[in-house]
C-alpha cells in the first residue's frame, strides 16, 4: 500500500510498504534489531544502502563517536563518513560518505520505521545475522 509519513519538519517521503520493510513502530523495531544482535546495542549491524559496507554501532565508538551519538548514526550513515571514504564507488564496499538524511536519501533498500501518527524515518536495512 503506497504511503506519505512526515520525515523532519518540512520534508516527508512517500512509499509502497508492500516494496520496503515497514516496522510500525520503533519497539517492533527494537525488538528485531535484539532478535538479531541481541541486546547490547553496540553489536546491532547495519548495511549500507549504497556501497554494501557492514558496520556495528561499535565501529562508530571506535571511529570516535561517543555511544549514543554512534547508535544514532549507524542506522543512517555509512562508516566511511568517518573513515575519509567519498561517494560509493561501484565494488568498492568498504564504505563509503553516503547518509540516508541526505538530499538523495535513500534510493533504493532500507526500511522505514514509524516514529508517531504519520511520521516515520527511512534507514538503513539490518545486516544479515
Amino acid at each position: 500500500m503506497k504511503r506519505e509519513i512526515k520525515t523532519g519538519s518540512n520534508t516527508s517521503m512517500g512509499f509502497d510498504d508492500e516494496k520496503i520493510r515497514t516496522f510500525e513502530s520503533v519497539d517492533a523495531w527494537r525488538a528485531e534489531g535484539e532478535r538479531l544482535f541481541g541486546k547490547d546495542v553496540k553489536k546491532w549491524k547495519y548495511k549500507c544502502p549504497m556501497c554494501g559496507h557492514v558496520a556495528a554501532v561499535q565501529d562508530f565508538i571506535d571511529a570516535g563517536l561517543d555511544g549514543q551519538e554512534a547508535a544514532n548514526s549507524a542506522y543512517c550513515e555509512c562508516i566511511g563518513r568517518y573513515t575519509g571514504k567519498g561517494s560509493p564507488k561501484k565494488g568498492d564496499s568498504s564504505g563509503c560518505n553516503w547518509a540516508g538524511y541526505g538530499l538523495f536519501g535513500i534510493p533504493h533498500g532500507g526500511v522505514v520505521v514509524m516514529t508517531g501518527e504519520g511520521s516515520g524515518q527511512h534507514i538503513f536495512e539490518f545486516a544479515e545475522e
